[in-house]
């Protein structure tokens, strides 16, 4: 009965020391479970923060990306504006050169008819002519002299087509185009449209801009693109400025 009592209570000391034992395992795999998950939780802090930061980086990017095609839209927009009133420039440096050679031609004439008066009176006077006719050839030489002086301090002016004249080279427009005026060069002197190529208009198109049903003025196409179109406004047909928005119709 001792000995079953001594081998109970040797049971009961293995029974506490693995009780502890479990417990000290248990204790440490808790603390060790415990320290995993606060490392866990760091670096998911962590990779919050990152995300947070990329997708800031991802924003600033979008913006500079939004800015660089507004940026290249504009720039597209500044060369279509630049490219048209160069060759407005063009159109208008040839009509000065046009205008500059004929009143050379004309100064070269008179030039001409002055050397013949001149040499017809030194023959005359050979002749003995009257002092009457000798007063007239002077005259006229005066008056010829006169004329040259004018020119030659006449600046040169371009020579700007009648409408009668020009409407007389334009073609019909398609009767359904129906745009709108984008853009309005310096001082009116040109137009870009919203009508092009695929929109059926060519080369000298006559094409008219009205605003609330009444007419603006009257146009043609000097310059077409796919999707856009140049024009020059017609002398003597404008009764206000276009404005961008205004309405381009046929003028047929």
């Amino acid at each position: 009965m001792r000995s079953l009592a001594n081998f109970l209570s040797i049971l009961a000391i293995i029974g506490a020391i693995a009780s502890g034992a479990f417990y000290y395992l248990n204790r440490q795999e808790a603390n060790n479970l415990a320290q995993q998950l606060q490392t866990s939780q760091a670096q998911l802090n962590a990779e919050r923060s990152k995300s947070a930061d990329q997708a800031a980086t991802i924003k600033d990017l979008q913006d500079q990306l939004d800015q660089s095609a507004r940026s290249l839209q504009e720039a597209r927009s500044n060369i279509t504006v630049i490219s048209a009133r160069s060759n407005q420039l063009k159109r208008e440096n040839q009509r000065f050169t046009e205008e500059l050679e004929m009143r050379l031609d004309n100064e070269e004439k008179l030039q001409r008819s002055l050397a013949d008066l001149k040499k017809e009176m030194a023959a005359q006077k050979a002749n003995s002519i009257t002092l009457e006719e000798a007063n007239a050839y002077e005259q006229k030489i005066a008056s010829l002299e006169s004329t040259i002086l004018k020119l030659e301090s006449t600046p040169a002016k371009p020579v700007s087509p009648s409408i009668a004249e020009t409407y007389g080279n334009l073609k019909p427009a398609p009767s359904d185009a129906n745009g709108k005026i984008l853009t309005v060069g310096p001082q009116s002197s040109f137009v870009i449209v919203s009508l092009g190529y695929t929109s059926g208009i060519r080369l000298d198109h006559l094409l008219e801009v009205k605003r609330e049903g009444e007419s603006v003025a009257k146009i043609q196409i000097s310059e077409v693109k796919e999707n856009l179109s140049i024009a020059r406004i017609l002398p003597g047909s404008m009764k206000t400025d276009p404005l961008p928005g205004d309405l381009v119709v046929s003028a047929n």
